[in-house]
């Protein structure tokens, strides 16, 4: 298994590099997860079916990928955060953009808000609120028109 993982480790780098990460660190991250993705192709991988491998790993390489960058996403708020308390501060990205919204937002549509800020998904915050997704679509389109409409006045 390690000298198919280590064949196709070409491939793995190939996709990475299609997402274009912007530093070391988070290319070793998309490689960490394409390799992954590539362990789970080469588990369900049935020769069988008449398929060459390489097309078949490319879907599940480039999922763990997709997932990396995700996870990725919703933690990069929090690194943030840890940093400027470090540094002695008390603020937040989140502070300032919170000083525009109008007080006349529900508290469904603040708490709608505030999850998609901290990066989470409509399916995400829906399961978490315990409502369907078209609600918190409805909640976060309203919350945005109210917070344009106070901007533009």
């Amino acid at each position: 298994m390690d000298d198919i993982l280590e064949a196709n480790m070409g491939l793995v780098i190939s996709i990475v590099n299609r997402f274009n990460p912007k530093n070391t660190t988070e290319r070793e991250d998309y490689i960490q997860a394409g390799r992954i993705g590539l362990w789970k192709a080469i588990d369900k991988f049935c020769e069988d079916r008449g398929t060459k491998f390489s097309p078949y790993a490319w879907n599940p390489i480039r999922w763990e990928i997709i997932k990396e960058i995700r996870s990725s996403m919703k933690h990069k708020h929090s690194s943030l955060n840890t940093e400027n308390e470090e540094e002695g501060g008390s603020y937040t990205p989140s502070d300032s953009f919170w000083e525009i919204v109008p007080s006349d937002l529900s508290t469904d549509e603040r708490e709608v808000v505030r999850l998609r800020l901290e990066g989470y998904n409509f399916k995400e915050i829906s399961e978490s609120l315990d409502l369907n997704r078209s609600s918190i679509k409805k909640l976060f389109n309203n919350a945005v028109k109210k917070i344009r409409d106070n901007n533009a006045q």
